[in-house]
C-alpha cells in the first residue's frame, strides 16, 4: 500500500470518527431531554400522557437514569460539527428553514433505540405494544410539554408542525421520518427511514434494493471516453451536485457499471445504486425514494440500473417514470444516473438530461489498457487487443488471475497465459442453436493445398494487425465495417471446413460458437433477425469465432418477389448482409456450393477459401493422421493402396479408420488391410456413392464374417 494511500484512508477514518462522536453528542443531548421532561412528571406524580405505556415507577426510573448517564459521558459539542455530517444536509434545504430545528429533533429521537440498548428499553417502556421504538404520541409529549411557554397564542402550533412535517409537508415524500402501523397518526410507531441511522454514524445503507458505490480512481483505457466534451460535462455536473439526469445507453451490464463508476471517481462523489429491473419491477418506484433518502443522507447520487437486456414492460416503465417524475419536484436536488442498454430501459424524469452512449473500448484504448495493466508484454499489447475486445473491469480481473498464477510458477509470462484467464472469466450466455468448444486442433491436423493454408494464415495475420493497419497507419478512416475478418469456406462435405475454423480459432487463441442457422428461423416475422442480432451479440460478448456452419439456409441468393414470403426472406439477407458487415470479430460461413450463396456476400469476405477433395497424396497423409502411433498395425496394411484406390473426403477417411480398429478389436487382433476396406465399403454405402471393388489381391479369410455375425452373448463379451 503507498504512502498515498495510507494517509487518504487515515484522513477517511479521522472524518469517520468525527462524524459518529458528533452524532452521539446530539443523541445524548435529545435523550437527555426527553428523560428530563418524563422524570418532571413522574417526579410531580403526574400521569403520562393518554397513549403511551404505563411502566412502573420502579421499571422507568432505571432507564431515565440511564440516558442522564449516557449524557454525562457524552457531553455536548464545543466544536461545530464536520462538514460532512448528514444533520447539516438537513439545515442547507431552503425549504426547511423554519422547521430544520424540529425535523432534527424527531430524527434523532427514532434513532435513540440504535444507539443504544438502554434507549431501546425506554422506547418500549413507553410504547404500548411494548416495541423498542418511540411513538409519535412520546413525541408530542415531549415536544408539547418542552414548549409549553414558547406558543401562548397557538395551543395546538407545536401539534401542527409536527403533523405538517410528516404528512403535508413536501420533504414529506423524501420519507426521512415514517410512521410504522395502523391507526391514527398520533399512535404510529416512529421511524427513521432507511440509509438514515447508517448516514449519522457514517456507514453504508442497509436497502432492501441498493448499495453505496464508489468511483474508480483510475480506469485505464477510458482515458479518452472520459474526454469527451458530454461525458466531461456530466462529470461537472456530479461534481457540483446539479439537478439532472445522466443516461448511460448501451453495451451490457458491465460495460455500464465500469463507466459510471469511471464518472463516479472522475467527480470524486459516490451513488446509491438501485435495481429499477428484475422480477420486482412493477414494485420499484417505492425502492427508488428509499434510494433517493439513503443519497440525499449520504451526501449521493442514485444510480438507478436496469441490468438485463431484456426490457421491462411499457406500462411498469411510464408508472415508474411518472411516479419518480411526480416525486422530484418535492424532493432535494439530486443529480440522478440511469443506465441501460437502451433508452426503453430508463425511466424519463423531466430534468435536463445529458446522454452518453456506451460502446466497446476502441482498439487503440485496448492497446494502452494492456500496456498499462501488463506493462512486461511490451509490443505484444496490440496483439492481446486485436484478440480480446476486452473491457476495463474484466482485464483487471485477468490481471489478478495471471498474478496468482505467477506466484505458484516460475515460468515467464506468456500470452496463451493471458488467453486461459480471459477464456475463464468469460460469460457464457446460453442460448438454443448456439455451441461452445474449446478448440484443440493446430495447424498440423490441417491437410489443405498449400494455398489455401496460405490464406488461412494470413487471415489470422489480419486479425492480429489489425490495430497497426487499421489505427497506427489510419487505414480505417473512421469506418468500423473495416475490422473484424469474414471468411467463407466452400467445398464437399468432409474437407476440412469445421476443422479449418477450429484451426483458427486456436490459433486466434478464441473459443468456437457453431450455429444451427435451422434453430434460428422462425416463421414470425422480425423474430429470425431478433435471434440473429442476439448470436451476434454473444459472439461479441464472449469474444470467440463465430461459425456459420451450412450457411446456405440464411445466406441464400435473393429471389424475384413473388410472395409475402420472399419479401421477408430477402429482408433477413439484406439484414445478415448489414450485421455481418458490422461484426468486428471473426466470422466463418461454410458452404457446399458457393454459388448457393448471394453474390452480395462476395465482397463482403476478407477470405473465401476452397476446400478441394485431397488427391491421392493428400488422402495418404489423411490416413497416417488418423492413425495413431499406438495403433496395432498388421504387416499387410499399405496406406498408399488404400489413398489410389478410393477417392475419399478426410471426413471419411477419419470415420474409416476409427471403424476398422473396432472390426479389429473385435476380432482380437491387429489391424489388417481388410479391416479398412471393410471400413471404407461402409463410407461408400453411407455416402450412396457406388463402391469402386476391392484390389484385385485382396485375400479374404474364410473367418472374416463369422465373428461379424456370430449373436453377441455377455460369455462371448
Amino acid at each position: 500500500m503507498s504512502e498515498q494511500t495510507t494517509l487518504r484512508e487515515a484522513s477517511h477514518q479521522a472524518l469517520v470518527g468525527e462524524i459518529r462522536e458528533h452524532t452521539r453528542r446530539e443523541l445524548a443531548q435529545v435523550g437527555q431531554r426527553l428523560a428530563r421532561r418524563l422524570a418532571h412528571f413522574v417526579g410531580a406524580g403526574e400521569a403520562l400522557a393518554s397513549g403511551l405505556g404505563d411502566p412502573s415507577r420502579d421499571a422507568l426510573l432505571p432507564a431515565l437514569a440511564f440516558a442522564e448517564r449516557f449524557a454525562h459521558d457524552v457531553p455536548p459539542a464545543v466544536q461545530p460539527p464536520p462538514a460532512a455530517h448528514p444533520l447539516l444536509r438537513l439545515e442547507g434545504l431552503s425549504r426547511l428553514r423554519q422547521s430544520s430545528a424540529l425535523l432534527r429533533d424527531l430524527l434523532l429521537l427514532a434513532c435513540l433505540p440504535e444507539a443504544h440498548e438502554g434507549f431501546a428499553t425506554l422506547c418500549r417502556l413507553l410504547h404500548p405494544a411494548g416495541l423498542p421504538m418511540p411513538t409519535a404520541t412520546l413525541a408530542l409529549f415531549w415536544l408539547e410539554s418542552e414548549g409549553a411557554g414558547q406558543w401562548p397564542t397557538a395551543a395546538f402550533a407545536q401539534r401542527d408542525a409536527i403533523e405538517d412535517l410528516l404528512h403535508d409537508s413536501p420533504l414529506a415524500t423524501l420519507r426521512l421520518l415514517r410512521l410504522v402501523g395502523s391507526g391514527p397518526w398520533q399512535g404510529r410507531s416512529l421511524q427513521a427511514g432507511p440509509g438514515v441511522w447508517e448516514a449519522l454514524m457514517a456507514r453504508p445503507p442497509r436497502l432492501d434494493n441498493g448499495e453505496l458505490v464508489g468511483g474508480y480512481a483510475q480506469v485505464p483505457g477510458l482515458d479518452d471516453w472520459l474526454a469527451l466534451p458530454a461525458v466531461s460535462q456530466a462529470v461537472l455536473a456530479l461534481r457540483r451536485g446539479l439537478p439532472c439526469q445522466i443516461m448511460l445507453v448501451g453495451g451490457d451490464a458491465a460495460m455500464r457499471v465500469t463507466r459510471v463508476r469511471a464518472l463516479l471517481g472522475a467527480a470524486t462523489v459516490v451513488a446509491v445504486r438501485t435495481r429499477i429491473d428484475g422480477v420486482e419491477a412493477e414494485a420499484r418506484d417505492g425502492q427508488c425514494v428509499d434510494g433517493y433518502t439513503a443519497a440525499f443522507m449520504h451526501q449521493a447520487c442514485l444510480w438507478l440500473e436496469a441490468r438485463s437486456d431484456e426490457p421491462a414492460s411499457d406500462a411498469a416503465l411510464e408508472r415508474l417514470s411518472a411516479g419518480l417524475a411526480a416525486a422530484l419536484p418535492h424532493l432535494p436536488e439530486l443529480p440522478l444516473i440511469t443506465s441501460g442498454h437502451s433508452e426503453r430501459h430508463a425511466p424519463m424524469l423531466g430534468l435536463p438530461l445529458i446522454r452518453l452512449p456506451v460502446q466497446a473500448l476502441a482498439a487503440l484504448a485496448r492497446r494502452r489498457l494492456w500496456q498499462w495493466l501488463l506493462p512486461q508484454i511490451g509490443e505484444q499489447a496490440s496483439v492481446l487487443a486485436a484478440r480480446y475486445p476486452i473491457d476495463p473491469d474484466d482485464a483487471r480481473d485477468v490481471v489478478r488471475d495471471l498474478g496468482l498464477r505467477q506466484s505458484l510458477s516460475s515460468q515467464p509470462l506468456a500470452l496463451e497465459q493471458v488467453g486461459e484467464c480471459i477464456r475463464a472469466r468469460t460469460t457464457w450466455s446460453s442460448r438454443p442453436g448456439i455451441q461452445r468448444f474449446q478448440p484443440r486442433a493446430d495447424w498440423q491436423a490441417l491437410l489443405l493445398p498449400e494455398a489455401a493454408r496460405r490464406q488461412l494464415q494470413r487471415a489470422v495475420r489480419r486479425v492480429l494487425q489489425q490495430i497497426t493497419v487499421l489505427d497506427d497507419w489510419g487505414f480505417a478512416q473512421g469506418r468500423g465495417e473495416r475490422r473484424g475478418v469474414r471468411m467463407l469456406f466452400f467445398g464437399t462435405p468432409g474437407t476440412g471446413k469445421t476443422l479449418a475454423a477450429e484451426v483458427v480459432a486456436r490459433a486466434l487463441g478464441v473459443d468456437l460458437l457453431v450455429v444451427d442457422l435451422a434453430s434460428l428461423v422462425s416463421k414470425w416475422i422480425g423474430e429470425t433477425e431478433k435471434n440473429l442480432a442476439a448470436v451476434f451479440d454473444i459472439a461479441e460478448r464472449s469474444r470467440a469465432l463465430l461459425l456459420f456452419d451450412e450457411a446456405d439456409a440464411l445466406f441464400a441468393r435473393r429471389t424475384e418477389t413473388q410472395d409475402a414470403h420472399d419479401r421477408y426472406a430477402n429482408l433477413e439477407t439484406a439484414y445478415l448482409l448489414q450485421r455481418l458487415e458490422r461484426y468486428e470479430g471473426v466470422a466463418v460461413l461454410t458452404t457446399n456450393l458457393r454459388s448457393n450463396l448471394d453474390s452480395a456476400f462476395a465482397r463482403r469476405f476478407e477470405f473465401i477459401v476452397e476446400f478441394p477433395e485431397p488427391d491421392a497424396a493428400a488422402r495418404e497423409a489423411l490416413w497416417r493422421l488418423h492413425l495413431p502411433a499406438g495403433a496395432p498395425l498388421a504387416d499387410d496394411v499399405s496406406l498408399p493402396e488404400l489413398a489410389a484406390w478410393y477417392a475419399l473426403s478426410g471426413a471419411q477417411i477419419k470415420s474409416a479408420a476409427l471403424a476398422a480398429a473396432f472390426l479389429a478389436a473385435a476380432a482380437a487382433g491387429r489391424i489388417h488391410q481388410r479391416h479398412f476396406l471393410l471400413a471404407v465399403e461402409n463410407e461408400f454405402d453411407k455416402a450412396g456413392r457406388a463402391h469402386p471393388g476391392f484390389p484385385p489381391h485382396t485375400v479374404w479369410p474364410a473367418e472374416e464374417y463369422a465373428d461379424d455375425l456370430a449373436p453377441i452373448t455377455p460369455q462371448a463379451c
